[in-house]
C-alpha cells in the first residue's frame, strides 16, 4: 500500500504500508494538533513519517502535516 500527496512542492509526501497511509491521510484532511496512541505499529509509523519529514511532533506526543516542509 502507498500514498503520494502533492502540495505544491517538489518533493510530495510519501507513505508506504496500512498504518503509514492512514496517519497521513488523516493528518493532510485534518490539518491541526491530533494525539496518537503508543502502541508500536502507530510509533512505527509516526517515526518514519518523521524522518521522511511528512509530519512534525511536539513534546505532547502531537501531531500534524509539516505543511512548511
Amino acid at each position: 500500500m502507498k500514498l503520494v500527496i502533492y502540495h505544491g512542492t517538489v518533493t510530495p509526501f510519501k507513505a508506504v504500508g496500512k498504518n503509514q497511509c492512514n496517519l497521513l491521510d488523516f493528518a493532510f484532511r485534518h490539518q491541526n494538533w491530533h494525539s496518537y496512541s503508543n502502541d508500536k505499529p502507530t510509533l512505527n509509523a509516526v517515526k518514519a513519517l518523521v524522518a521522511r519529514n511528512c509530519i512534525i511532533v511536539n513534546q505532547n506526543n502531537q501531531f500534524k502535516i509539516n505543511l512548511g516542509a
